[in-house]
């Protein structure tokens, strides 16, 4: 194993990733500076948390008035789905020793698991890989973020920075990459549809926090099931 090729091909994996992080840490840190957070402190918010959802979540509280109780369920509650994610990898990391692979998988975002999962299905599980994919995307969200909570006092409304085509795109990539068979295909709208239906039928609260967890473990379930 060539160590410095697999890190470059796991930060040139990273890319998509990165391109969509930037905008959205920038639009994060300048949210935090409209909320009240110094640049120190946003900088650091993205440093430890590492998450998008969650962050955001964070900041809509705070500007509420929310509690650090609050927060902290908020973010438990919609950030459990890592729980799916990291053990869907487990069976690819045996020869990587559980302490390293538990470093890495602090890495582990929604998007970064999409991209370790197609590459991991015709490659082995690499260390130099991994830490390219999920450092490099790291480093991008916590600048990002910097950077717009250092610019956020010159910036009245980010609506009017055209920064939510970022994610959707992303993910259309991802999902894209993702489907190889009709049973992927299936499997990817038999989760939409129940996303979308359950947060039609319960409040946006409940159906925002539950819906992804739901349609992932029905959709998986379902996915095997159509292998059989």
């Amino acid at each position: 194993m060539n160590v410095k090729i697999e890190a470059w091909t796991g930060i040139k994996a990273a890319v998509p990733v990165i391109l969509a992080y930037m905008p959205l840490g920038l639009a994060f840190g300048v949210l935090a500076n409209e909320v009240g957070l110094t640049v120190s402190e946003a900088t650091l918010m993205s440093a430890l948390v590492f998450t998008g959802a969650g962050q955001y979540i964070a900041i809509g509280l705070l500007a509420a008035g929310g509690s650090a109780f609050t927060i902290i369920m908020a973010n438990f509650l919609v950030n459990i789905r890592y729980l799916l994610f990291s053990a869907s990898l487990v069976p690819h990391l045996k020869k990587i020793p559980t302490g390293l692979a538990s470093v890495l998988m602090l890495g582990l975002t929604d998007e970064t698991y999409a991209v370790a999962a197609v590459h991991l299905r015709e490659n082995e599980a690499t260390v130099p890989y991994l830490a390219g994919l999920n450092l490099s995307s790291y480093l991008s969200w916590v600048a990002s973020t910097c950077l717009g909570a250092g610019i956020g006092h010159m910036i009245a409304n980010t609506d009017q920075l055209g920064l939510n085509f970022a994610l959707p795109a992303m993910y259309t990539i991802l999902l894209i990459l993702v489907i190889s068979s009709r049973k992927h295909l299936a499997v990817a709208i038999i989760a939409v549809v129940l996303c979308l239906l359950i947060a039609f039928l319960f409040p946006s609260t409940l159906g925002n926090l539950s819906n992804i967890i739901a349609a992932t473990l029905v959709a998986a379930t379902a996915g095997v099931m159509i292998k059989r």
